[in-house]
């Protein structure tokens, strides 16, 4: 019972971070009733495939991050990437990606110049 819980504070979260409220995540996907999102968010109901991927696509995360709990934190973040772009419009994704990528350039050059181990988490500096 307790995964069914975690279950849902992840769907909670990412649907408070996408900014909806739960009649808002009903009016995007008919197959949720007002009692239904509910139940789910507070790990009362475990919800069908066909309610997951249905959350998975309103709240545009993978089917992964919801249903393995115990992903290790790149995972997590790869994960959250992946929520970032597909929040974006379409016609802003492109932006984003050659941003990330220059980003990315730039933070390997950094840590390179840096003499830093590449396999040490710059956070923790």
């Amino acid at each position: 019972m307790e995964l069914i819980k975690e279950l849902g504070r992840r769907i909670q979260k990412a649907r408070k971070e996408k900014g909806l409220t739960q009649a808002g995540t009903r009016r995007s996907e008919p197959r949720f009733s007002k009692a239904r999102s509910r139940s789910c968010e507070r790990g009362v109901k475990n919800p069908s495939f066909e309610v997951l991927r249905a959350f998975c696509k309103v709240l545009n995360l993978s089917l992964d991050s919801l249903m393995n709990l115990d992903l290790p934190e790149d995972e997590q973040a790869a994960n959250d990437m992946r929520r970032l772009y597909l929040s974006c419009p379409p016609v802003a994704r492109k932006v984003l990606l050659n941003s990330t990528r220059a980003l990315t350039d730039e933070l390997k050059e950094m840590v390179q110049t840096a003499g830093v181990d590449p396999d040490e988490h710059l956070e923790n500096k």
